[in-house]
């Protein structure tokens, strides 16, 4: 008898697994070659995984369910271990293939440098693409 991974920790919860009518596709980058401090952020993308079995499927703020997303889990990307050059280049790759095939990367990481590759293919499809992580909220300041 087979369980469904949905619920395993092994995917992330309610994925499908339909890469042709998936939506969005989550898919991890176990990469922490270069961290300064301490190595692990390469088992955030399974970490991720197993603790996603504890959300909830109902948003009361979207007003909607999991179940209305359509997407797929493809797992962890194979980077080759200590090689952050090559390990790049690879997710940009991707990334760039995802985004030909019309689906919204949802990259579980790894360091936050695995973030770079992703940003550059977005911007290679998307005209006007941009980050600004430093960004202050546009609400007024209340006086006291």
């Amino acid at each position: 008898m087979l369980f469904d991974e949905a619920y395993s920790g092994k995917v992330f919860i309610m994925s499908r697994k339909d890469y042709d009518s998936a939506d969005a596709v989550i898919y991890g980058m176990p990469m922490d070659y270069t961290v300064s401090f301490r190595p692990g952020a390469r088992f955030g993308p399974v970490r991720i995984r197993e603790a996603s079995v504890g959300l909830e499927e109902y948003s009361p703020y979207m007003d909607k369910h999991l179940e209305e997303v359509n997407y797929i889990d493809a797992g962890d990307m194979l980077l080759p271990f200590g090689n952050a050059a090559r390990s790049l280049e690879l997710i940009e790759k991707y990334v760039d293939g995802l985004l030909a095939d019309g689906k919204f990367p949802l990259g579980l990481g790894g360091e936050h440098l695995v973030t770079w590759p992703v940003i550059k293919a977005m911007a290679k499809k998307i005209s006007g693409f941009g980050i600004d992580s430093h960004r202050r909220s546009r609400r007024p300041s209340r006086a006291i």
